[in-house]
């Protein structure tokens, strides 16, 4: 599987620049344009880093964690069932009432890495969350490196070829490299099924919580 370091070694040998080795002037830039391009990505679900975990709810809390290593949850199911997901503007309406509304969880909106619940748990309730793991810049290897390994190439060159390379001809290489590597790997991803287990539509404008 490649590494970490064969990345950075492929994006020296095809821009041809020696001086993004180690020590080099553009060492660092090769390294964040590597960082970039994972980011740029990273909210994107693939079959390679699909994430799921178990949370458990607190009474009187409306608020809990998403698992750790997850970024971004898709789908949360209590007992089997998905909850709905709602804008948060639409649960902090409710949690914010002089008498809030409690017991077992039915919506649910996302927002810096915690899970704001409608009712509020009136108990200890056992949640299934689906998502976007948190692979980020792999000390060796993870699935950007591996799976994602062309795509990433090709999107850290544009970046660089952009920037301080200021190399037209060679951003539309990459540019060309990084299309066909991302339609590949969104079609092995359907393929593969990287949807969580069931999906929920989006709330439409001035939805009511209370109504559902």
């Amino acid at each position: 599987m490649a590494t970490l370091a064969q990345l950075y070694t492929r994006i020296i040998l095809d821009t041809n620049r020696d001086d993004m080795g180690a020590g080099g002037e553009l060492e660092q830039a090769k390294i964040d344009a590597v960082a970039d391009a994972i980011e740029l990505h990273a909210d994107e679900a693939f079959w390679f880093n699909r994430a799921s975990g178990t949370m458990s709810t607190v009474a009187g809390t409306a608020i809990v964690a998403l698992p750790a290593g997850m970024r971004i949850a898709r789908l949360v199911t209590w007992l089997g069932a998905p909850l709905r997901k709602v804008p948060l503007a639409a649960i902090e309406s409710i949690v914010d009432a002089a008498a809030p509304a409690a017991g077992p969880p039915a919506r649910w909106a996302e927002e810096d890495g915690a899970i704001h619940l409608w009712p509020v748990p009136d108990a200890a309730y056992p949640l299934a969350v689906y998502g976007i793991a948190e692979l980020g810049v792999p000390a060796s290897s993870n699935g950007w490196t591996e799976e994602g390994f062309r795509l990433i190439l090709g999107e850290a060159k544009k970046i660089l070829c952009r920037g301080p390379l200021r190399d037209a001809d060679g951003l539309a290489l990459a540019n060309d490299e990084a299309r066909e590597a991302l339609t590949k790997l969104r079609r092995e991803s359907r393929r593969r099924g990287a949807s969580p287990p069931a999906s929920e539509p989006a709330a439409p404008a001035g939805f009511d919580i209370r109504a559902g």
